[in-house]
């Protein structure tokens, strides 16, 4: 036997259930979330590997990639330290050929958007390549996708539970356009008071909060969760969740009414009321 093959049977013993459909199926493979192609060099954080069935490990490729080069591409200080940015920009390019007519802004709406924002390019850089990236359905529908593995991977890293398939998901999601008008992460203040923990996250002693860091908080009868997710300088993730399906509803009314109305409300991703993330 492989040593490869060996570890995937060592790690499926003691992870035996997928935690993405709910843990009614068994896993058979290794999924990583966040995907390691949104790290430079593929460095992923110790322990964010979760036991996965094979439909659920494939079918968010596409989404996984957009996330990745989002990330990427809104971190100026370190996104492309590895060099490989340019060519998951032409891998996404070729799987989604129609991703970057909407994604990316014209001179005259970069130079617009901009100037709205207070943004200066750099020197030797357009405005294009600093300006705002337009934020179209694709992205939309692919941080949902991103997001409901990602609070079903931290939960299960966190706790150890795994959410039902008719439990509730809800995100808010805000990028770096947002804080920089904001003048901060407005959301994020607003929860502040909810104690919770931020790991610090590594890997070869490398430490990647720089690139992802989160905190997670969980309610004393582990029935609420809670979880506040940077991806460097790009976007920002609010997630909470219900494992009491149907519950959540009236905690998000009154947190709507609580958020100021140049905020989205939270919108479910996950049980009662949500909309379709992606066939499967």
């Amino acid at each position: 036997m492989g040593e490869r093959k060996r570890k995937l049977q060592q790690f499926l013993s003691q992870h035996k259930k997928c935690i993405f459909c709910g843990g009614t199926v068994n896993a058979t493979t290794i999924e990583h979330c966040p995907p390691r192609a949104l790290f430079q060099n593929r460095t992923a954080p110790d322990g964010f590997e979760f036991p996965s069935c094979v439909p659920c490990n494939n079918y968010s490729s596409d989404e996984d990639l957009i996330v990745a080069v989002i990330a990427r591409m809104g971190s100026p200080k370190f996104g492309d330290s590895d060099g490989k940015l340019v060519g998951m920009m032409k891998a996404l390019n070729r799987q989604r050929p129609e991703f970057y007519k909407t994604f990316l802004p014209s001179a005259t709406e970069a130079r617009a958007n901009n100037r709205q924002l207070g943004i200066e390019p750099g020197t030797g850089m357009t405005h294009q390549e600093m300006g705002v990236l337009n934020i179209n359905d694709e992205t939309r529908a692919a941080i949902r996708v991103f997001a409901k593995k990602l609070a079903k991977g931290i939960t299960y890293f966190e706790s150890g539970l795994i959410f039902k398939n008719e439990d509730c998901l809800a995100l808010n999601w805000f990028t770096n356009a947002n804080v920089i008008k904001d003048g901060g992460h407005k959301v994020f203040e607003m929860l502040s008071h909810i104690n919770g923990v931020t790991p610090e996250l590594s890997r070869n002693r490398v430490i990647l909060n720089n690139q992802f860091e989160y905190k997670f908080s969980l309610s004393d009868d582990k029935n609420l969760i809670l979880i506040q997710a940077k991806f460097g300088e790009s976007f920002f993730l609010v997630i909470t969740g219900c494992m009491t399906p149907g519950h959540l509803e009236d905690l998000l009314e009154k947190t709507h009414q609580d958020l100021e109305r140049d905020y989205q409300p939270f919108e479910i991703i996950q049980g009662k009321g949500a909309n379709p993330v992606k066939p499967r």
